[in-house]
């Protein structure tokens, strides 16, 4: 449930309601705060079924209208502050709110704030007591809470819980998780002694986070320890989760099919496997990166945070033991496609599986074990009936093992799994799909900057104005244009996309929001259906899969990410500017280059530079990264340049536009307008030509006409070495030939110039249009012979030599 600021709130009066919206009303129109920030939620969670008092620190964030939610489950009660670096809202979680990550923005009225994670635990909430860096001076704390605490440098924080013997203890931290920045924590479990019983630094199932689970050995109290792992820290929060509820670190079987209750054993926690049903939703996961989040519950208290399963279309088939060799495979009669499922149990160990396929059947088989948080780095092969390997494959699946199989003839054929290192374990799991070839797509906003994976993965459109985004398609087991469609836009805001072709991936998608669009936001998908489809069949159609990478070390790469199924979309207050791309009238030609005007429109006062770039090139054109409009001007020329095998057909294209706004940036696009990329007017080839300094040579061009012009063409011979000058020429549509009178100085620098290159200038529909029209030249360049230098006399032989020659 999205959750706006504006409603009216349970507890208030009207006169309090209508204070505040005029508050927001009155910080909207006076402030113009573009570009808010959300860097941080204080405390980074809360416990479902309460309220709580939320903390959302950013920066521009005082015109804030409403806080949106990615999930259900949630309800702003009342907003205690709105301040430009943080506002505070008392917050409702709903009893069956979700467990776990979810994703937050804030919306102000001037845009859409980066996105944060909010963790929701099961337990009541506990803040971290300083001083509790020494055991003697650890926080007493019950069993089954969540601390919030915070580790600085060289710092490490002590909890003290009581257990009764043959009691389970479990601690789970969320710190790389809750992506507040670097942070790698270490936990441990001690005794009253101080000797530690379980330690954890990165796990698989938790990644950079640890989680520990122990049988209480003796009636008495336990010491929980959190620390960074090398004694580092910066303030960093955390979210620890002590008590005696269910750690397992892995599901079994590790996924089912979708829209059926799933019986499966958790496995991994320190009191033993037990088993759970759980229910599967009705729509598979068909993408090979999504998984489906599991709780393990027992004995009325769930974990902190989820285990993970596939939801797939197809049944299970699960490993018998032993299936150590092929004579123990594991044999199915199920049909295909069907997921086989089994665990490496200990080092050394290997399952197989038999199956049955027919000749002519291509299956994509694809093991899911990393991307489930499995230990497992598995190795797939697969073999005929008698064992002899057909295909095999490590890492092809990113962190997990993947194959296309062609079927070569009816009959079984077996399959292998084993880890890359021969290791296993009771929480080895795994999960191959053997599923059939099918066509799918999902779309994206991409990275702006290298480090940068938040700014523009938003929709933000001003009123009476427009934004433009790239919108990326993966396309997986098919071809062919794609069709772009956004259900639910805030009133008065439309969108305008041309169908992607086939051959691209990324694709220029505009928004325009009438000047008296509501200000209002939401979060929605955006569709890419492919324009045709295989006869008796659906047309293939996906929506949105975006990822934000929220804790990234430079060159190191990314620590944590998450994905939204959804985007922020909003109309915001209008902005200053406004800028619009005049349409040419001339073609872009192949080989050729075209000035485009981009014209801005000011507000008094606005004096700001506006940056432009082309967000869009089509394929085979390019143009400078961007330019700028300077404070001064209204206008720019910026030039795009097409090589000789751009495509020839109109495209629509626009510029992307920023500009400072108060402390903020601004974004803006121009409209599309209509580029026509077309053949070249004419294309010539130069023949070879040779000199000696100071003497003319002519350098002739033959010419073919490709696309008729009228009047006379301006053609120029460039690309001459130092001391080679020649004149303009002009020639009309029916001119075969063109000749230079090329002049050499005397001290024209001599040697074979291949730079030589023909361009032309052709006045189209009034506006300037340059191509080339041949290039490769050649300019053989000699100096005179009286210039040659003489030529050195012989060197005498030496005076041994010379003497044998006398002999």
């Amino acid at each position: 449930m999205q959750s706006p600021i504006r409603r009216r709130l349970a507890g208030w009066d009207r006169k309090r309601a209508g204070s505040v919206a005029a508050l927001f009303a009155s910080l909207a129109t006076t402030a113009l705060a573009v570009d808010p920030h959300l860097n941080s939620i204080a405390p980074p969670g809360a416990q479902r079924g309460t309220e709580t008092e939320l903390r959302f620190n950013g920066a521009r964030l005082d015109d804030a209208q409403e806080i949106l939610f990615h999930n259900s489950g949630f309800e702003v009660l009342k907003i205690t502050e709105a301040k430009a670096d943080h506002i505070v809202a008392k917050v409702k979680l709903a009893a069956d709110c979700r467990l776990g990550e979810h994703l937050v923005r804030i919306r102000t009225a001037t845009g859409i704030s980066s996105l944060q994670t909010l963790h929701v635990s099961p337990f009541p909430q506990v803040e971290e007591v300083e001083p509790n860096i020494e055991p003697e001076k650890a926080q007493k704390v019950a069993l089954n809470v969540t601390v919030n605490g915070h580790i600085t440098n060289e710092d490490v924080d002590y909890y003290r819980i009581g257990a009764k013997k043959g009691q389970r203890l479990s601690a789970e931290i969320e710190g790389m998780r809750i992506a507040r920045g670097m942070f790698d924590p270490f936990i441990a479990i001690l005794d009253a002694a101080g000797n530690v019983i379980s330690r954890a630094d990165d796990t698989a199932l938790a990644l950079q986070d640890g989680a520990v689970t122990v049988i209480a050995p003796a009636d008495g109290e336990y010491l929980v320890q959190v620390r960074e792992t090398s004694f580092g820290g910066n303030n960093n929060p955390y979210r620890l989760h002590i008590g005696n509820f269910p750690r397992p670190t892995a599901v079994y079987p590790a996924g089912g099919k979708a829209g059926e209750p799933l019986q499966v054993k958790f496995l991994g926690d320190a009191a033993g496997e037990f088993a759970q049903t759980v229910t599967l939703p009705a729509t598979p996961t068909i993408a090979a990166d999504r998984k489906h989040p599991v709780f393990a519950e027992q004995n009325g208290l769930s974990a902190p945070s989820p285990n993970y399963v596939r939801v797939s279309p197809f049944p299970n088939v699960l490993e018998t033991e032993p299936n150590d060799d092929p004579q123990h495979a594991t044999a199915t009669t199920q049909p295909l496609p069907l997921a086989l499922n089994g665990i490496i149990e200990k080092d050394g160990d290997v399952d197989w599986f038999r199956f049955h396929a027919a000749k002519g059947q291509v299956w994509e088989v694809n093991v899911f074990a990393r991307r489930l948080r499995s230990p497992l780095d598995s190795v797939l092969t697969i073999t005929d009936a008698n064992g002899s390997q057909i295909a095999s494959n490590d890492d092809s699946g990113g962190p997990d093992s993947y194959l296309r199989f062609n079927v070569p003839r009816d009959g079984d054929y077996m399959i292998k799994v084993t880890d890359q290192l021969s290791k296993g374990g009771p929480d080895y799991i795994y999960r191959a799909e053997l599923a059939p070839i099918t066509p799918a797509v999902t779309v994206y906003l991409p990275d702006t900057a290298r480090y940068d994976t938040q700014t523009r993965k938003m929709i933000v459109v001003a009123r009476g104005n427009r934004f433009v985004a790239m919108l990326n398609a993966r396309r997986s087991n098919f071809g062919g244009d794609l069709a772009f469609s956004a259900d639910g836009l805030p009133a008065g805001l439309t969108m305008q996309a041309e169908p992607m072709p086939s051959g691209l991936s990324a694709f220029p998608v505009l928004f325009e929001a009438k000047p008296d669009a509501l200000i209002a936001g939401k979060l929605l998908n955006l569709t890419a259906t492919a324009t045709k489809a295989e006869p008796n069949a659906k047309p293939v159609s996906g929506g949105i899969w975006q990822n934000y990478d929220l804790v990234q070390q430079g060159n190191d790469g990314v620590f944590y990410m998450t994905h939204a199924d959804k985007i922020a979309v909003a109309v915001v207050d209008e902005l200053p500017f406004k800028v619009s791309l005049v349409e040419p009238k001339a073609t872009l030609p192949r080989a050729g280059s075209l000035n485009l005007k981009v014209v801005a429109e000011r507000k008094a006062g606005f004096k700001e530079p506006i940056n432009v770039k082309m967000l869009f090139n089509p394929p085979g054109v390019g143009s400078l990264p961007d330019m700028t409009i300077p404070a001064d001007a209204t206008s720019v020329d910026y030039t795009v340049n097409a090589n000789g095998d751009a495509e020839v057909r109109a495209w629509k294209i626009c510029v992307l536009a920023s500009a400072k706004v108060k402390e903020g940036t601004a974004y803006t696009s121009s409209q599309f307008a209509n580029l026509q990329v077309a053949e070249p007017f004419v294309v010539g080839k130069l023949d070879k030509a040779m000199t000696i300094r100071g003497e003319p040579v002519k350098v002739a061009c033959k010419l073919e006409q490709k696309t008729a012009f009228d009047g006379k063409v301006t053609v120029r011979l460039l690309g001459l070495p130092p001391g080679a000058t020649t004149g303009d020429k002009q020639i009309t549509k029916d001119d075969k030939e063109v000749v230079f009178d090329v002049a050499t100085a005397p001290t024209a620098t001599k040697g074979y110039h291949k730079t030589l290159f023909c361009s032309a200038t052709i006045i189209e529909k009034g506006e300037t249009v340059t191509q080339t029209v041949a290039s490769g030249g050649l300019l053989r360049i000699d100096v005179p012979k009286s210039e040659e230098p003489a030529p050195k006399p012989a060197a005498a032989p030496p005076k041994k030599i010379a003497a044998q020659r006398a002999k």
